[in-house]
C-alpha cells in the first residue's frame, strides 16, 4: 500500500501534490485524471496514484507493465493554461524531474528522448503526456509517470526480462516508494517553474541527461525506417536528426 501521508510529508512544493487521489487498484491513472478534469473533479497540482495499474498506457499505443505493490503508476493534472511551446516542452520537465530524482537517490539515469528513463542503457521508467486543446493553448495536461522500483527480475513478464530492470535490481536493495514520488513532485514543480522564464535552461538540462546525443539512432517516421544521428532537441522538444547531411526535425517518433 502507498501511504499518502508520507509523500505529503516529503513535500516541498507550494501547489503540486496537496491534493492526492489514491486507488488501490486502478486500470489507468492517466484515465482516472483525464476523467476527474472532465467530471470538474479535477484541482491544478492534484496526483492520481495506484498500487496497481493493470492497463497502463505507453506512446504509440504500448502498454506499460507494473508490479502490484512494487512498482509506481501516477498521475499529475496541469489545470493552468499553457501555450503551445510551453506545453511541448512539459515532457521534457518530466524527464529531468525523474533524472534528478533518481540522482538523488545514488543513481546515475539517463533520458532516451522523447520519454523513457534509462538506467545502464535499460528502461526504468518512462512517461506519458496527454493534452486537452482549447483554440490556440492547452487548458489542462495529464503527465503519466511509471517507474520500476521494487520488482525483482521474476516479476516482469518473459518478453520485458532483457529490456526492463528497476531501482531494486541495480542498487541490491528496496526503495521507498512515497519518498520517490515527493521528490520527483519537488523537482517537477521547480523544472515546471523555470521552464515558464527560461525554456532554453529546460532544453539544455534535459541535453545533459541525453544517453544518445551525437549518436546514431533508428526509427519509423510515417511508415518508413530511418538512421542518423541525433543532433539534440529544438525550441520546441523535437528532436534534431543528421540524415544525409541534412538536419531535420521530429515531433513524435519513437527511437528504436
Amino acid at each position: 500500500m502507498i501511504f499518502t501521508n508520507l509523500i505529503q510529508t516529503n513535500l516541498r512544493t507550494k501547489i503540486f501534490g496537496k491534493e492526492i487521489e489514491y486507488y488501490q487498484r486502478l486500470e489507468s491513472t492517466n484515465e482516472e485524471a483525464s476523467e476527474l478534469i472532465e467530471n470538474g473533479e479535477a484541482t491544478h497540482g492534484m496526483i492520481i496514484i495506484t498500487d496497481h495499474q493493470f492497463k497502463g498506457k505507453g506512446r504509440s499505443g504500448n502498454s506499460w507493465f507494473m508490479s502490484p505493490s512494487k512498482g509506481i503508476a501516477m498521475s499529475l493534472i496541469l489545470l493552468e493554461s499553457l501555450s503551445f511551446k510551453i506545453a511541448k516542452l512539459i515532457p521534457l520537465v518530466a524527464g529531468i524531474a525523474m533524472a534528478k530524482t533518481l540522482n538523488n537517490r545514488g543513481f546515475s539515469p539517463k533520458l532516451k528522448w522523447p520519454n523513457d528513463i534509462l538506467l545502464d542503457k535499460i528502461k526504468v521508467g518512462g512517461i506519458l503526456c496527454e493534452s486537452k486543446i482549447s483554440g490556440q493553448s492547452v487548458n489542462s495536461m495529464v503527465i503519466g509517470m511509471g517507474l520500476n522500483v521494487n520488482e525483482t527480475k521474476l516479476d516482469f513478464p518473459e518478453d520485458l526480462n532483457e529490456s526492463t530492470t528497476s531501482l531494486s535490481i541495480e542498487s541490491g536493495h528496496a526503495h521507498q516508494r512515497e519518498l520517490i514520488v515527493a521528490i520527483f513532485i519537488t523537482y517537477f514543480e521547480r523544472c515546471f517553474e523555470i521552464l515558464q522564464n527560461s525554456p532554453e535552461e529546460i532544453i539544455s538540462e534535459w541535453t545533459s541527461f541525453c544517453g544518445h546525443l551525437n549518436q546514431n539512432v533508428s526509427f519509423r517516421s510515417k511508415g518508413i525506417l530511418q538512421s542518423g544521428l541525433f543532433k539534440g532537441i529544438d525550441n520546441f522538444g523535437q528532436a534534431r536528426i543528421m540524415i544525409d547531411g541534412n538536419e531535420r526535425m521530429f515531433p513524435s517518433i519513437v527511437l528504436d
